[in-house]
């Protein structure tokens, strides 16, 4: 099948142009707008993409238009799409029918920490002899790109709460249908689909309440928007992490978080030792071990993961390291995410200047 993707470099919808073209189908796309590291990956698997979105890319008579969320009506390729009755889907729904449904899916969701926690998630799968499929809004070191089908029975995906396509108003994460699901936390973020706090509240419900019986959430046990989504109902085993009577914690921490414990029910189960860096990846390495533990890999192999783990391009990454001058390249663009960056920052060299 011939695949023709709008909206190819963004970072879902390049990972989603890699899984196609793994599972055979020739894969083409367009956007106005195509860099680093996602333009890479597309060149070294050989997709064509065109860099605007003109209705002549459609003489390449795709069987199948995938349309990413960047696209409006208005646009005339949309007008022409649907004048003239052409095959069209979301990226999250072909994803969810093509990928997803025969896998056992592990969802990481919240406003913060996705992509970590899911790269240490397919880390240590990887490191426990699996061939995890995966799919991560960034390129995790540990590994050659941002997705991947695998061959095992696990798919590790961030799941993203943004919506889906202008046809389909819901989050992404809605069609993926996780056996675990990672909820990090919960705040007010995309405010330019989200009016407040309580619309995107009510998207983690929607997907809560499609969570099958036999599914387990973890979440951080103090964060209270976290709480509310779950007492709006929910019918699935959960397990907590940090915050009081939280069943899992982090215990004898380094001031930079480089070494810590972990405890089950305050008996200590694990110790970490890793080259990242700050509280807030802890917690992230924290959820990711329950998670692993929760599909059969042992606290102590996914201590052992960690060990090996290189962190996430752009995610609090030293790109530079000589003499005393350090620079760290980091993603993060909402309030709280950057207080946390430059609060791991500030505690791992507290005794030097810190240019921002």
């Amino acid at each position: 099948m011939h695949i023709h993707i709008l909206g190819i470099c963004g970072t879902f919808m390049g990972s989603l142009a890699l899984l196609a073209k793994e599972s055979g189908h020739q894969v083409t796309g367009s956007d106005t707008n195509c860099y680093p590291p996602i333009s890479d990956q597309l060149d070294e698997m050989g997709i064509e993409v065109i860099p605007n979105y003109d209705i002549d890319q459609l003489k390449l008579q795709p069987d199948l238009i995938v349309v990413g969320n960047v696209m409006t009506r208005g646009m005339n390729i949309i007008e022409h799409i649907l004048d003239n009755g052409l095959a069209y889907t979301s990226g999250p729904k072909w994803l969810g029918q093509n990928i997803l449904a025969d896998r056992k899916v592990i969802s990481v969701a919240g406003t913060h920490g996705k992509t970590t926690t899911s790269s240490i998630i397919a880390s240590a799968l990887k490191e426990m002899g699996q061939d995890p499929g995966y799919l991560i809004g960034g390129v995790p070191i540990n590994f050659d790109a941002s997705a991947s089908l695998g061959s095992s029975e696990y798919f590790v995906i961030e799941a993203d709460e943004y919506d889906t396509a202008f046809f389909d108003k819901r989050s992404k994460f809605i069609h993926y249908r996780p056996k675990t699901l990672v909820i990090n936390n919960i705040e007010h973020d995309h405010a330019d689909i989200f009016h407040d706090i309580a619309a995107i509240r009510r998207e983690f419900h929607n997907l809560v309440r499609i969570l099958p019986e036999t599914a387990k959430i973890i979440y951080p046990a103090g964060d209270e928007e976290v709480e509310r989504v779950l007492n709006m109902g929910c019918w699935t085993a959960s397990e907590t992490f940090m915050g009081f009577d939280a069943e899992w914690s982090i215990i004898d921490a380094s001031c930079d978080y480089q070494d810590f414990s972990i405890t089950h029910k305050e008996k200590t189960v694990g110790k970490v030792s890793w080259s990242t860096i700050g509280e807030h990846n802890a917690c992230n390495a924290l959820a990711a071990i329950i998670a692993a533990k929760n599909v059969g890999v042992t606290v102590e192999k996914a201590c052992q993961a960690l060990s090996q783990f290189k962190s996430v391009k752009r995610r609090l990454e030293c790109i530079f390291d000589s003499k005393n001058i350090r620079v760290y390249d980091d993603f993060a663009h909402h309030p709280t995410a950057i207080q946390l960056s430059c609060d791991a920052i500030r505690k791992k060299y507290s005794s030097k200047k810190i240019l921002g």
